[in-house]
């Protein structure tokens, strides 16, 4: 039976794309204190879900991103639709985990995926690292994930493989910065992006494959862990279930007898 239309996947096809999950949260004080906010929220925090520097755009596949706040938040879930930017602003007075939903486009025929992330408010880190983020006056905390289409429908296929993916860069929207590759506009060079990642990092520019393969071999260590710890639950599943069918054959003996 033939594949619905729109659905049809590209065998043997894998693609990665990382992405940033972050917060940053700065002290307020009488000139950035919002008005009608709690007496005790002395920090303001942004959480966000960003496209990576230099990296494709991921709005190609990206539709929506959904933030679980702490629930004495006012709309504790927080929904930010495309174009973005991914991120919530708020303030408060303590760090907690933000769970981190991840609705796809409809190209991509995916069901969505949670990530989690903790709003880090107070510095951390080294006593060096603490002391530069308070003379900063910024405290970020910034997670590098990653997302894995396995045979991609044929839809986000072309997204995925698409310079479009970079035109954010060409057009300087903010969402990143340079990119790999060149090209000469009025004599001068300017970055461009391409869907290709390089095979190593740069000084400018840590993602490539080496690193791409790096993550995906860790997931996969992951993911074979959690296989033998479940094999191994249920073999004690099964010996239990042995044990107990032993303790009750011996208990109906004792009764006829």
């Amino acid at each position: 039976m033939p594949a619905a239309a729109g659905t049809k996947r590209v065998k043997g096809a894998r693609f990665t794309r990382n992405f940033i999950i972050g917060s940053e949260a700065w002290p307020l004080d009488p000139t950035n204190r919002p008005e009608g906010i709690p007496a005790d929220h002395t920090t303001g925090w942004r959480v966000y879900v960003k496209t990576v520097d230099n990296g494709p755009d991921i709005t190609g596949w990206l539709k929506k991103v959904s933030f679980k706040l702490f629930h004495t938040y006012a709309n504790s879930l927080r929904t930010v639709e495309e174009p973005g930017p991914f991120e919530v602003r708020e303030t408060g007075w303590g760090g907690f985990q933000v769970e981190v939903r991840l609705h796809f486009n409809p190209v991509a025929n995916e069901k969505p995926q949670w990530r989690s992330h903790y709003l880090q408010l107070e510095p951390y880190g080294t006593d060096e690292e603490k002391a530069a983020q308070k003379a900063a006056g910024i405290v970020r905390a910034e997670q590098c994930d990653v997302v894995e289409f396995n045979e991609p429908t044929e839809a986000l296929f072309e997204v995925l493989t698409s310079e479009s993916q970079f035109d954010y860069l060409r057009q300087g929207s903010g969402r990143g910065g340079g990119g790999k590759g060149r090209k000469s506009v009025g004599g001068a060079v300017e970055e461009v992006g391409s869907a290709e990642l390089p095979e190593r990092p740069t000084p400018g520019n840590p993602y490539s494959r080496q690193m791409e393969d790096q993550e995906i071999a860790m997931l996969r260590l992951a993911e074979e862990e959690v296989g033998r710890l479940l094999e191994a639950e249920n073999k004690r599943r099964v010996e239990l279930e042995a044990r107990l069918a032993d303790v009750r054959g011996t208990g109906e003996g004792v009764r006829k007898r």
